[in-house]
């Protein structure tokens, strides 16, 4: 059997951190067929709360 050195699976797993985070910020940044992108979608959900709360509090008792 034989053994790597730690340099050269250090440098793999980097590799693979990288290729991961590229495809999640791809995905978060871009809208998959004209929608708008996730984030985009995420700040209009928070915006859309965000109304219905301070409406609800400003109801009168």
């Amino acid at each position: 059997m034989t053994h790597r050195r730690r340099s050269v699976t250090r440098g793999q797993a980097l590799a693979e951190y990288l290729a991961a985070l590229l495809v999640l910020a791809m995905l978060i940044g871009f809208g998959l067929g004209g929608e708008g992108s996730v984030i985009d979608t995420l700040l209009a959900a928070v915006r859309n709360a965000f109304d219905r709360q301070s409406g609800f509090i400003s109801l009168p008792l």
